[in-house]
This record gives structure tokens, sequence and C-alpha cells, in this order.
């Protein structure tokens, strides 16, 4: 599990124990999201503060929503605190941490919300995949989706603040209407990441960084088997860098420009089939940058 350095402690045996795990996931994210709301508020960050606060409302609805499916159910409302536990420590290490930096950028803020909703989206896939029953199975699974779903959302976000810091023009969401069209979209974007990457692997070989060479490489053929068969190839276009700090900067960001493009597909889907395929997608890539995240954490 990249996204999380550790398995979450012991499985999930029952409905009750997936209820209280929500709602102290649902109302950990709704305290977070608000210091943040009003720590950018307080900076002037007025489109960053609503965002979160979008958010805020959005997990809000989410409790509520964990209380009518317990009731649904026959159950009582769990005491989410006592479930506080059994969330991945990772989270809290990191809110802690962000919300300690005395310069924190609107970018840093949104930045660290999608890194944590990636890490729910892998607790809860983690929780599914090892599910004792089908119910367990299925309500995890629709708990990882909305995770994603809010990484999505986060990482839009995340670029229209990047292009505010610096002073860059607004970008054109990705957009695919039927399956078709995301079959194409991903063909392009899939081949033309894995040319860049391929280039920027070949570049870490020839500077020494053999480690860092393995790992895009095994990117690239990650990336090249979500490719249907029979695609033609792209050849990258882009400059390589002459560092392998810069090599692996370049190579996180190709990854989350691919990332970003799923997302804006999966946020604007109005087709179920192209929903799915492309949080599939997206959940590919968000591996990998965790993968080169690791990379150049280990390098220091």
């Amino acid at each position: 599990m990249p996204l999380l350095r550790h398995e979450p402690q012991g499985g999930v045996r029952s409905l009750d124990e997936l209820l209280g795990i929500a709602l102290a996931l649902e109302q950990e994210a709704v305290r977070r999201y608000t210091q943040l709301a009003a720590l950018m508020d307080r900076r002037g960050e007025t489109d960053t503060a609503t965002t979160f606060r979008a958010l805020i409302a959005e997990e809000q609805d989410h409790v509520q929503a964990v209380d009518g499916w317990a009731h649904r159910l026959g159950r009582p409302t769990p005491d989410a605190p006592a479930f506080l536990w059994r969330l991945p420590p990772e989270l809290a290490a990191s809110w802690e941490e962000l919300t300690e930096r005395t310069r924190l950028t609107p970018y840093q803020a949104l930045s660290l919300a999608v890194v944590n909703e990636q890490r729910a989206f892998a607790f809860y896939s983690y929780i599914a995949a090892s599910a004792p029953d089908e119910p367990i199975r299925t309500h995890a699974e629709a708990l990882a989706r909305e995770e994603l779903r809010h990484a999505a959302l986060l990482r839009r976000e995340r670029r229209k603040a990047y292009r505010r810091e610096r002073g860059r023009a607004e970008h054109k969401p990705t957009r695919a209407d039927t399956p078709a069209e995301l079959e194409r979209l991903a063909v392009a974007l899939l081949s033309a990441t894995a040319a860049e990457h391929s280039a920027l692997a070949a570049h870490l070989l020839a500077l020494g960084d053999g480690d860092g060479a393995t790992l895009l490489n095994r990117i690239v053929g990650e990336e090249r088997a979500l490719i249907p068969a029979g695609s033609d190839a792209a050849a990258s276009q882009a400059a390589v860098p002459d560092t392998v700090p810069a090599c692996l900067r370049a190579a996180v960001t190709a990854s989350e420009r691919l990332a970003e493009a799923f997302g804006d597909v999966a946020a604007q889907a109005i087709d179920e089939l192209v929903l799915t395929e492309s949080l599939r997608l997206q959940e590919a890539v968000v591996g990998h940058l965790a993968l080169l995240a690791e990379r150049i954490e280990t390098r220091g």
C-alpha cells in the first residue's frame, strides 16, 4: 500500500466497525477542513477557503449519511471517537505537520488535502480487499470511490491555486463523454506520459541513478499496460532536465498532469462506464505518484 506506510490495524469484521470507522474519518475531515478554511480566510485566500468550506459541507452530509445508513441497518449511531485509533496514523501526522507551517500557501494546503483523500481511498480499498463478506466489501468500495472523487476535486483546485500563485491562465478541464472518447484520450495521454517517463529513465541511468531509472521503467511498463493493444507509441517531445532531482520532479509533474486529466474526466462524467474507468486509471497514476514521492523522499 504505497499511500500508507503500514497496513491498517486489524481487519474490519462487521458493518458496525465499518460504520464507526467511516464516521470517525468523516468527522476528522470536517475538523481538519474547518481549520484549513479558517487559516485561508485569515490569510485572505478566499477562493481556497471556499473550496474547503464546500468540502466541509460534503463531509457533513456524509456524517448524516452514515447516521442514516446505521438507522437503515437497524444499528445505533457509532461512537466515532472510539474508532479514531483505527484511522491511518499518516492522516493525523500529515495534518499536524501542515498546520504547523508558518508560511502555508493555498497550493501546499490543497496538495496535502489531495494526499490525505488518496490515503483515505487506499484505506477503504484495503478494507474492501480484506473484507470477510460481500456487504462490507461493497460498502467499503463505495466509500473508497467517494474519497477518490474528493481527491479529483482537490486536484483541480490545486491546479487553480498553482496558476494563481504563478499568474498563469486557467486551463480547460479534460472531458470525455463516452467510453470510446475516454479510450482515445487515455491512449494519447498514457502514451505521451510513458514516452516522457522513458526518456527520463534513460537520463537517470546516464546520471548514475540506477534505482530511479528502474522505478521509472517500472512505471512506464505499467502505463503501457493500461494502453489497449495495437495502439501506436508516442515519442517524447519534452526537454530532459540535467540533474537527478530535476528528472524526478519532471516525472512527478508528468504523472500529476495525467492524474489531473483522469480526475477531470471523472468529475464531469455523465456515463457510468466513463466514471468507473477514469477512476481506475486515476487510481493507477496515483500509485505511481506515491512511488515517485517515496523515491524523492529517500534521496532526501
